[in-house]
């Protein structure tokens, strides 16, 4: 193959490598893939289970609100393909997020999804950070919506004295979500003390302070 063959080539890769990147999740191949739970394979989705029926594609997950008597008062209730397995391959889920007065849904990622969310009830102080460190922030009211990019940090928070609450979309069945702060000092293992300390360029004691505040509890 010629040189200029070779780069056409290269060129052709490239493009169907950020084509794939950019997507959310992969397109369906058939009508519907209803998700067998139960099923212990998984191949970027789950396998399709024979029968299906209307339940599939129903759920009530989140027409209540959740609990915020928490740490952080708030509570995220998803409708993923693990609430109605009738979305998988479908590349669509929501989530209903509850707020109690001061609560907050602490800074977060999405790594699989863009989220879209439609406040509810009350009033919200959200924002998104860019990859320059910029922060994109608003107060947004009821009725409002307000869009988080794929896999930037996010958070949102009821700074209002009543409750709040908002639905989440988002394109993907199961978004995922990485809380910074659980993320980096409560993982199991945990993070290195020394990692942190260098990284937040604070000592030890501080460091075990904030892991065990967020040590799940027993």
């Amino acid at each position: 193959m010629s040189a200029f063959g070779k780069l056409i080539v290269i060129m052709a890769m490239l493009a169907i490598s950020l084509d794939k990147a950019s997507a959310g999740d992969p397109d369906m191949l058939q009508d519907v893939c209803v998700a067998d739970l139960t099923s212990g394979l998984t191949v970027n989705g789950y396998l399709c289970k024979k029968n299906f029926s209307e339940i599939d594609f129903s759920s009530m997950a989140i027409a209540n609100p959740g609990a915020t008597n928490n740490t952080f008062g708030s509570a995220v209730t998803g409708a993923n393909v693990m609430k109605v397995p009738g979305l998988n391959t479908l590349g669509v889920s929501m989530a209903r997020i509850d707020y109690a007065p001061g609560g907050i849904n602490p800074p977060h990622t999405h790594p699989r999804a863009t989220e879209m969310i439609f406040v509810l009830e009350g009033e919200l102080d959200v924002g998104f950070i860019t990859t320059s460190n910029v922060l994109i922030s608003k107060h947004i009211v009821k009725g409002e919506v307000f869009a988080f990019p794929r896999g930037l940090v996010h958070f949102q928070q009821n700074n209002g004295k009543v409750p709040a609450a908002v639905v989440a979309g988002f394109n993907s069945q199961l978004p995922g979500t990485q809380s910074i702060a659980t993320t980096l000092f409560a993982s199991t293992p945990t993070v290195p003390d020394h990692v942190l300390t260098k990284t937040f360029q604070v000592g030890t004691k501080q460091i075990e302070k904030i892991k065990s505040r967020l040590a799940p509890k027993k």
